[in-house]
């Protein structure tokens, strides 16, 4: 239960990634702002109608994660088709909307409320549970269900991008200090989805995954369980314009009033930005930056690279019987192009309350001067204010323009951010607005977004992964209320990983080795994290393939078992 208080706020905790580092691919450049484009590479700041921009921000050292293909390989290949013109099956899948996959339909259907549960829940013991777990590290305790809420923690994972609205705003801003305010503005709201909830996700099963496409807002995210002792999720996001990835290793403890979660690991962030924001005078009169710029003349933009560290969060009131979260500590972004540095400050309450929820914070600019303060609540509203502004103004909100979610392609969003930037105001705004929450029906205090995770529709269910989150059955269960069904399907799935870890130790089964991520170094940050390998979206379109082949010859009645048609994934349910 309280590992998973830990869990309740440890979809926040985050490794490490990089974008396109000092890249040995032709196309990549490194350039300071201000710098002369040699003659013979003036073109390619300029994107033409039929340039084609990488699908993903995540080359390291060059690499292009290639399908079938080990990292190195890809690299190589890559690089040669590149240099040489020859990719152009690869270019053309790299312009396409990378949301346009099978079982995910136009117009967007999204669900907002979860299924009626008309029986109450369990009775429960509290003190029977929590007394056998005071003082230990909760991540090793097994508890009942009914501490469960109807979520995955790889679910929760996702739920960090409730507010992406705030990374395609700052790809529009011309400022680098604008820009490392709205990824801190992003960084701070994935703590106000934790805010009256107490149940606790499911943990995930080695080798559990899940997907979630948003047509609509023009990202797909996929998070893996990549290791169990201790338990690590990685978590890759890619929208059209960013890339957003985690890994997350938590470590919690119970000391009997209170339990204490201290999450390990890197968030990061990156941003695909025109190049003429290299050429605009804020850049050239901001000063010097931290490092050369990350250039792909070729597509016409750069990559910034930010970084943070999660929080401490404390779940109170636990003797009590009455949960709630506070989260401590500076939530600094930096970014690493520049210099530019956001903290923001979860101020701790004392015993009469005060202070409870309370953010304050200051945006420093490359050469370390103060141009913003920030202050508000995570559970409600964040306010920027520009030094030297009035303070005596209402704070107003930044409407983001009506055509920011038209853009379908990397290519497309790189156009528009170059020729619809937009200007911060020079007196207070809202930098961050928490989205209503319905109560009718809200059994588990989740938010609309949430409600949206667990859902499985019959056109998708045939596309899925079998090792998606959706096919849990005690997490479906829960859902629905039957609470019994829920607690031995648990049971019987926890059982069904020990004897695989124990046949794996026996050496019946093949050592452990996620499917869809690797661990490799960050040089920004110095921290490994697990990558992406690019190859989980292919593979599953290459299923869908044959399941809608299957499905058209049995007339749309017998779709085939995943299991037989996806490669090299495990049966874990």
């Amino acid at each position: 239960f309280f590992d998973a208080a830990a869990s309740i706020v440890s979809f926040n905790n985050s490794g490490s990634g990089t974008g396109l580092r000092a890249s040995s691919a032709p196309s990549i450049k490194q350039r300071d702002a201000g710098e002369e484009k040699p003659a013979d590479e003036a073109d390619g700041s300029q994107l033409s109608s039929d340039q084609k921009v990488p699908s993903s921000l995540a080359l390291d050292e060059g690499d292009t994660a290639v399908p079938g293909a080990s990292a190195a390989a890809a690299a190589t290949e890559d690089t040669d088709k590149r240099a040489e013109g020859e990719d152009e099956e690869e270019q053309s899948m790299d312009a396409k909307d990378l949301t346009a996959l099978s079982g995910y339909s136009v117009p967007v259907k999204i669900r907002t409320t979860l299924p009626e549960i008309t029986k109450g829940g369990p009775s429960l013991n509290l003190w029977s549970v929590i007394k056998g777990a005071i003082g230990k590290d909760l991540s090793k305790i097994s508890v009942p269900v009914f501490f469960n809420e109807p979520t995955s923690f790889l679910q929760r994972f996702t739920e960090d991008m409730e507010y992406c609205d705030l990374l395609e705003i700052a790809t529009l801003m011309p400022r680098s200090e604008d820009r490392t305010l709205f990824v801190a503005g992003f960084a701070m709201s994935n703590y106000a989805s934790t805010f009256g909830r107490i149940a606790k996700p499911f943990n995930p099963l080695l080798g559990e995954t899940y997907e979630y496409v948003r047509r609509d807002k023009k990202y797909r995210a996929l998070s893996e369980q990549v290791e169990h002792h201790p338990p690590i999720s990685a978590c890759w996001v890619e929208g059209k314009n960013y890339v957003y990835h985690a890994d997350t290793n938590i470590k919690s403890k119970f000391n009997g009033g209170s339990l204490t979660v201290v999450p390990t690991g890197v968030c990061h962030v990156e941003l695909k930005l025109p190049l003429e924001f290299l050429e605009r005078d804020e850049e050239k009169t901001a000063g010097k930056p931290a490092q050369a710029a990350r250039i792909n003349e070729k597509e016409g933009y750069f990559i910034e690279h930010y970084t943070w560290n999660k929080l401490t969060t404390n779940v109170n009131g636990i003797m009590l019987a009455s949960f709630w979260i506070e989260h401590v500590g500076d939530l600094d972004v930096r970014n690493h192009r520049t210099g530019d540095h956001t903290r923001i400050t979860f101020m701790q309450s004392n015993w009469m309350g005060k202070n409870k929820f309370r953010v304050t914070g200051e945006a420093l600019n490359r050469r370390g001067d103060k141009v913003y303060d920030v202050a508000g609540d995570w559970t409600s509203k964040l306010v920027a204010r520009p030094v030297g502004g009035s303070a005596d103004q209402d704070a107003e909100d930044i409407a983001p323009p009506a055509q920011m979610d038209e853009s379908n392609t990397a290519n497309e969003a790189v156009r528009y951010s170059a020729t619809n930037w937009l200007q911060v105001p020079r007196k207070p705004f809202v930098l961050w607005k928490v989205n209503p929450r319905q109560t009718k029906g809200n059994t588990y205090h989740l938010t609309t977004y949430a409600m949206s995770l667990n859902d499985r529709p019959k056109e998708l269910e045939p596309y899925l992964c079998p090792t998606d989150s959706r096919f849990r059955p005690d997490q479906r269960a829960m859902e629905t209320g039957e609470y019994e069904t829920a607690d031995a399907e648990k049971s019987r799935l926890e059982n069904k990983q020990r004897a695989t870890r124990r046949r794996r130790e026996q050496g019946e089964l093949a050592a452990w080795k996620p499917r869809w991520f690797v661990k490799t170094h960050d040089e920004d940050s110095g921290e490994t994290y697990w990558r992406f390998t690019d190859e989980y979206w292919a593979e599953r379109e290459e299923a869908a393939k044959k399941q809608s082949k299957a499905i058209e010859e049995s007339a749309g009645r017998q779709p085939v078992d995943s299991l037989t048609i996806w490669n090299n994934v495990e049966d874990i349910f």
